[in-house]
């Protein structure tokens, strides 16, 4: 998210060090300034994401169809567990009211 904001500010990104070279591709293919060379927004779509090399061998068809495993798996207590769950404290009533009318021209 942070990376995809300071391309929204006209900034270089550096990423971390940690992170390999299909990843970073990935994600500098996918932030191009230009909307019109980002990855997935070209002549195949989503189709060229999903061949970029950080996906090889992901099963696209297991995610379509809801098959695949979750590779984060957490011991539960029973059905109602929720102690993996971040707490946060209780809305405090209705956000204001927008009036900015940036969505005026969409």
């Amino acid at each position: 998210r942070q990376t995809y904001h300071l391309r929204w500010q006209w900034q270089k990104v550096d990423l971390p060090k940690k992170i390999s070279k299909r990843p970073e591709d990935l994600i500098r293919r996918l932030c191009k300034l230009n909307p019109a060379e980002q990855l997935g927004n070209k002549k195949n779509g989503i189709t060229d994401i999903k061949k970029h090399k950080w996906f090889q061998g992901f099963n696209w068809e297991g995610l379509r169809r809801q098959k695949l495993m979750s590779p984060l798996r957490r011991e539960l207590k029973g059905p109602l567990d929720h102690s993996h769950f971040d707490m946060f404290p209780p809305e405090l009533g209705e956000p204001p009211d927008e009036f900015s009318d940036w969505d005026k021209d969409f």
